[in-house]
């Protein structure tokens, strides 16, 4: 079987998109030859890349095709979409292409009854909810990042264009319940041209024996003695990073706290939240291939969100034995059982946050029971080979009925 994915990210990875894209590629079976197209990624926003945009470990049945660049947040993906459009045939012509597979909105103005072969979506979100959490971040235009102004300036274009996108003949991979309940009611698409994937984790990979192995990747951190609180996340309202800084100086007032901050995305102002320097270090974008370091560090593991799906992020933190501390939104509640394998709070509500985090670091029994029971969950249900293996078999399916 040949398969073609379209995806807006791929490597460096710097969201979910790019880290679902590698990740099912190097699980996917060996008699699938996958054909990845992606634009080239050079900057994250103002931050110029370093690295090679060649992924390390792909396995020989997966081969990399660069259409454009991706120099932004927003832009270059509405450029990808163009191009996918343009391109994408002598694709399919060129390596006879059984399936495609677009990754988010990579297919939007694909015409499906113009290929002869089929076209299978994963949906991470939607722009409407993406317009709605915005809005619900309360927060001023200009603390919002680039890519959340555009989507909001832009909300008038984008959503009768995403309208469109779903009334064409494709099949959806959604990877919660949750978003299949949305998609069915929202945007009335037919329950059986959806199934539901949950996204993985490599447990091999992301282990608390990590922690040995850390000290090479990330000195500044392994001499710290107390507790650990990480955000690693996209600097983005969204996301609750503002949340989270307005709760840090309360819980600095009970507890000797330090918190790390990672991921892409302009640097928070800690000064204006009072955050005394030695309770924090930020350390801009990390490569992923270091992050299993950085959560093997960590004593907690902190995700506010606004809006989630289902966030590979938890999936690595729990697997790590990193304790999760996250909002019960979204797919998230299909992840974790609160009290048995992490904790969930409502979003928006510092009061709860401040109060979950000092009590995970004031009881240790809990904090350790939590851990080691989060470990097992992801791997009896969450995996990137049970993932691609049910990727597959849907792929398979769909062939079959045309």
């Amino acid at each position: 079987m040949r398969v073609l994915m379209l995806t807006p990210e791929f490597y460096p990875v710097w969201g979910g998109l790019g880290t679902y894209a590698l990740e099912l590629s190097r699980a996917m079976p060996k008699d699938v030859e996958l054909h990845i197209v992606t634009p080239k990624r050079e900057n994250f926003g103002k931050s110029k890349i370093n690295e090679s945009p060649t992924a390390p470990n792909l396995p020989p049945n997966v081969f990399i095709h660069y259409i454009g660049t991706a120099r932004d947040t927003f832009i270059y993906n509405f450029k990808f979409q163009i191009n996918c459009s343009v391109y994408l045939w002598k694709f399919i012509e060129r390596y006879d292409i059984d399936i495609v597979h677009g990754n988010g909105t990579a297919t939007l103005f694909v015409n499906p009854s113009k290929l002869d072969v089929p076209i299978v979506n994963t949906i991470h979100s939607t722009i409407g909810d993406q317009i709605r959490t915005i809005k619900e971040t309360d927060s001023k235009f200009s603390q919002l990042e680039f890519s959340e102004k555009m989507t909001l300036l832009l909300s008038p274009f984008l959503e009768p264009l995403e309208r469109m996108h779903y009334i064409k003949n494709q099949y959806y991979i959604t990877v919660s319940e949750f978003s299949k309940i949305r998609l069915v009611e929202e945007k009335k698409l037919r329950p059986a041209n959806i199934t539901v994937i949950y996204n993985g984790v490599d447990p091999t990979k992301f282990s608390p024996k990590r922690e040995k192995e850390a000290k090479k990747y990330f000195p500044m951190l392994t001499d710290i003695e107390i507790p650990k609180v990480l955000y690693l996340s996209r600097f983005i309202e969204k996301k609750g990073i503002s949340i989270l800084l307005k709760a840090i100086s309360s819980i600095l007032k009970r507890e000797d706290v330090h918190f790390v901050f990672a991921g892409p995305g302009k640097k928070p102002d800690f000064g204006k939240y009072k955050i005394p320097q030695q309770n924090y270090t930020f350390l801009g974008y990390i490569n992923h291939e270091d992050t299993p370091f950085l959560y093997a560090l960590s004593d907690i593991f902190v995700l506010p969100s606004l809006y989630e799906n289902f966030p590979i992020s938890i999936l690595e933190a729990m697997a790590s034995e990193t304790t999760v501390l996250a909002t019960k939104v979204g797919g998230i509640p299909e992840m974790i059982t609160s009290g048995k394998d992490g904790i969930l709070i409502p979003p928006k509500n510092k009061d709860e946050l401040i109060k979950a985090i000092v009590e995970l670091i004031e009881n240790d029994p809990l904090r350790r029971k939590l851990s080691k029971n989060a470990r097992k969950t992801v791997i009896k249900k969450f995996s990137w080979k049970q993932t691609a293996k049910k990727t597959k078999e849907y792929y398979e399916s769909i062939l079959e009925m045309r």
